[in-house]
Formats: C-alpha cells, structure tokens, sequence
C-alpha cells in the first residue's frame, strides 16, 4: 500500500515537473524580440512596411524611436541624445542616418559610426540573399557609400549632380582640374559667363565641397586637411565668382532666366548645373547645351582625375544594421525591401515616371531589374516628359548607353557630415565677405572641425 502511494506522489511530481517544463518551454517560445528603429527625419519612415513586417512575425517586433523633435527638457536635440544613447552603449539595432536641410547631408556622422565599429558591413548580406546578390543591385552608387570597402547603408534610388556644357566648348570628358576649367573659360567669346547668371562664390563653394569633405577627414586618426590643398584650392576658386548671394525679385527672376537661355544658346555660358535622373536626360542635354552637337557631363573641377560628378540619395531614408544587432536575421530581412524592385512591369514604371505628383520622382533606381525597367521604358514608351524647348523621342541605343557609363563611372556620393557642414557653413562667409584672409578661414575650419571629429572618435 505504501509502495502505490509513493509511486502515487511520484508520479504527480513528474507530471508537474512535467507541465512546469512545458510551461517554461512555452513561455520561452512566445518570447517576443523587440528590434529598435531609430529615425531621424520626419516622414522618413515606410510605416507601412513596418507594419506589415509586425504582422508577419510572431517572434520579432520592429519598434520605431523618434529622435528628429526640436530636443528634450534638457535642451538636447533628438541627434544628441541618440549619440548619447549610444555612446552609453544603449545601440539601436536599426538606425536610419537621416536627412539634414538637403538630400545631401547625413543627420548622423555615418564614418564616424562606422569607424568605431557601432555599424554592420551590409555587402554580405546581398551578396548572400537569394533575390539580390551584387548582380541583383546598381553596384556604383553603393560602392561610392562605402567606408574601406565596407558598406554601412542601405538606399533605394539616387540622382547624380553634375556640370554640363557644350562638347565642342568643354571637351569629351568628365573630369577637369581647377586650372582645366579657367582655360576653357579663357577661350570663351567676350561677354561669356562660366556658369548660369548670378551664380555667386557661396553657391559653387558647397557644390563643391559636399561631394568631397569627406576627403578631408580621417575618422580613423582624427586628422583633417582643411588647411591645405585641393580644400583652400576650392576656397580660393569659388571666390572668383561674385560674392555677394543676389536676390532677385520676380521681375528680375524672368529677366534673368531669360538672359540665362539666350546665353546658353549663343555659346556665351560654359557650364550649368544639371540633376540626372534617367536616360531621357542625355537628349534634353544635347538639346540645350550642345551647341548643335553633344552635350558632356564635365562635372565639378576636381584635382584628383575621377569623374567631377557626385550620387546623391534620393530617398528620406539611409538605412543602418547596428553591429549589435539583436536579431541580424529579422533585421536584415526588413532592411533588404529598400532594395527589391518596386515596380511589377514597365507600365507601372511608366505611369510612375509620368505621374510625378502622385508617385515622387523615380530617380535612378539601386535595384537592379528597376533599373534596367527604366532603360526600356525610356527606349520603347511614348516619352513621359514635357518641356517646351525640347520635344523628346524614346531614347535611342546611344543615349542610353551614354548614360549607363555616365553612371558606371561615378565614385563619388553625398553623405556630408551636419555638424561638419554646419561649422563650414559658419565660417566661410567671412572669407567671401572679404572679413577674413583664405588662411585665416582655412586654418579656422580646421581647427574647429578637428576638435569635433576628435570628440566624435
């Protein structure tokens, strides 16, 4: 009798162990993972591809973290008090760098990020996802993002800045020094401007430094180069233009746009600003720049001979996969949409292209099948684009094969660092308003710039 009641007792012990280990087992399975998304720029998150990644996990959760308000009760901005969060090792596992006051400046200090190992190289993950690979993506915009062969960001479409001109006047090309540019100029018939009417020093100055200040900082030694070379170079050409920032009233906007076109087509403007955006481009370039003949995408004067021309990201979001990610999987697999073709056949990329109000401008597309969409489009649609002085044809094989080496062999791209931009915004106009000496603004910059990179390191 003992014996049944002991095996009795027994028995409801194990199945309670039993149950106790289910129930554990089950509570370890209904564990929900809580991956952080921080955002920067407002409007700037797909909330709808958050949403519809939540619904489609049980185990992992996206949970979006605004960071881009005016600052909290202790005065600190919304960067700020990221950049404290993960300086006390609390890391995002998704982090977006944001978008400044334009498409080219980063709210983040995305080398800085990288260098100190908070970000994760994102080229292994395409490379090993079965409906990308490198062939499956645009390899030279993400290329022109990478730190030493790294790639930290992620973005879905770009466009390219550029300078263009006339052929015949600027030469086939797309690369030019400082010296190139003035010569050309020199050859130019009296009354000739170098660019547009009223382009002033401050304007071509950030045109062209925010494709190349991050030459000038070596995040990994605290360096900077503001106090010689091509940077002064840069200074002391962009003073050559006026240097006073004109404000034009309507009239004088007319008048003066006007005068632009004139100059334009009697060969007395060497150069215009232009964003490239698809293959359609090449032919309105031609068209009101060539002369009669070809137009050359020359771009900015640069000392190093590459291409003058800079990506920049045409999208609000520039996405990051934290190194400490808690679910690099999960993560991974939500960051890969920014990647995957948007468009289903050539007619939705054709209507999007044509209905720019509705659908935002295309841009260069980063993956790959949407970008070849785009080439066919262009080539064999009726043109989506309207402009009273050009009438567009569907591209032709010269055209679009133009554009696609036009794109292949850029290398540069626009992440500029807010903070660095802010210092050099605050500084240079004493240089063009004649307040301080080309040094003095220089060695200024420097010292300024160095003593943040060197607390950001």
């Amino acid at each position: 009798m003992r014996l049944k009641i002991k095996w009795k007792v027994f028995l409801l012990a194990l199945a309670v162990c039993l149950l106790a280990a289910c129930s554990a087992g089950g509570e370890k399975e209904s564990e929900v993972t809580t991956l952080i998304y921080a955002n920067l720029t407002e409007g700037g998150v797909d909330r709808g591809a958050v949403s519809r990644f939540n619904e489609s996990h049980q185990d992992v959760q996206i949970e979006v973290r605004d960071y881009f308000d005016d600052g909290d009760s202790s005065g600190r901005s919304g960067k700020e008090r990221l950049l404290t969060e993960i300086g006390a090792g609390k890391i995002p596992d998704i982090i977006d760098l944001g978008r400044g006051s334009s498409y080219y400046i980063s709210v983040l200090p995305y080398e800085s990020l990288v260098h100190k190992g908070i970000l994760e190289d994102l080229w292994p993950y395409i490379e090993n996802d079965p409906e990308l690979g490198r062939e499956g993506v645009l390899e030279a915009p993400l290329k022109a993002a990478e730190v030493d062969g790294g790639l930290y960001t992620i973005f879905s479409k770009v466009g390219i800045n550029t300078l263009v001109g006339a052929e015949s006047v600027v030469g086939d090309r797309t690369s030019w020094t400082l010296e190139d540019f003035w010569e050309t100029f020199a050859s130019m018939p009296e009354g000739s401007t170098p660019m547009a009417l009223y382009t002033d020093a401050e304007t071509v100055f950030f045109e062209l430094i925010r494709m190349n200040v991050n030459n000038y900082v070596n995040w990994e030694t605290g360096k900077c180069f503001f106090n010689e070379g091509e940077f002064k170079a840069f200074l002391e050409f962009s003073g050559s233009f006026p240097r006073e920032h004109k404000i034009l009233t309507d009239e004088e906007s007319i008048e003066a746009g006007e005068e632009i076109a004139r100059a334009r087509a009697e060969g007395r403007q060497m150069v215009d600003t232009y964003v490239l955006m698809e293959p359609l481009g090449i032919q309105h370039l031609d068209a009101l720049y060539g002369l009669g003949g070809k137009a050359a995408l020359v771009g900015y004067p640069v000392e190093d001979g590459a291409p003058g021309s800079s990506f920049y990201i045409y999208d609000n979001r520039k996405l990051c996969m934290s190194s400490t990610c808690q679910d690099k999987e999960a993560a991974w697999e939500f960051l890969r949409e920014t990647l995957l073709p948007k468009y289903e056949d050539a007619e939705a990329m054709y209507w999007a292209l044509t209905d720019t109000e509705k659908h935002g401008w295309v841009g260069i597309p980063v993956n790959r099948a949407d970008y070849d969409l785009l080439r066919r489009v262009c080539m064999n649609w009726k043109p989506f684009r309207d402009d009273p002085r050009h009438e567009y044809h569907k591209a032709t094989e010269d055209e679009v094969r133009r554009f696609d080496d036009f794109v292949n062999s850029i290398g540069r791209i626009e992440l500029m660092d807010d903070n660095i931009f802010n210092i050099i915004e605050d500084v240079s106009p004493a240089y063009f308003a004649g307040d301080k000496t080309l040094d003095e603004t220089a060695a200024l910059i420097q010292n300024r710039v160095g003593l943040y990179v060197n607390e950001q390191r």
